[in-house]
């Protein structure tokens, strides 16, 4: 069950380990929410608001230099997000391109780091050697567990030390 309340979206840019992601927070009538997810990538930094579809609610926390925090997170209808971006007029077309993990002379760069599942398959495609993973994909575990079983059926290998799923030589 979803419901659609009318609140500010508030996107910031982060400077992560693997690169620069996005994340906001929903600020709505029944509460604020923290939102990740590639979506918000299409969004610049700033404020938006509008009517947003929450999907799902629920408390995650993490520890901390010997401490808990908990925060509310929130899982909103993705795809009318982006509709929504498009509408707003912040889609970054440069952001958004074609993912290519083999760039030719076609000029496209490899990213940093799969993102999206659908990265991680085009990656397996095309037999990347390594795979690194974003920070989307790291801070959920369904998609980090799907990732995992996806990269291990097509013959990757966790290597802690260089923290990247590397491809395994066949002997």
């Amino acid at each position: 069950m979803s419901i659609s309340l009318p609140g500010t979206l508030t996107v910031q840019a982060i400077q992560g380990r693997k690169g620069i992601f996005h994340v906001a927070q929903l600020f709505t009538s029944i509460g604020e929410f923290n939102l990740k997810n590639p979506v918000l990538m299409q969004f610049a930094p700033g404020e938006y608001p509008g009517n947003f579809i929450l999907e799902q609610i629920k408390v995650k926390a993490y520890e901390w230099k010997g401490g808990a925090t908990s925060y509310i997170d929130a899982t909103l209808d993705w795809a009318a997000l982006e509709l929504f971006a498009k509408e707003v007029g912040c889609v970054d077309e440069a952001g958004q391109g074609t993912f290519d993990p083999n760039p030719g002379e076609n000029g496209i760069v490899i990213p940093d780091c799969a993102q999206t599942i659908e990265h991680i398959a085009l990656m397996i495609n095309h037999h990347c050697r390594t795979v690194n993973l974003g920070e989307y994909i790291l801070s959920d575990r369904e998609v980090l567990g799907s990732a995992r079983d996806l990269l291990r059926e097509a013959g990757y290998v966790f290597q802690p030390q260089a923290q990247a799923w590397l491809l395994q030589e066949k002997a």
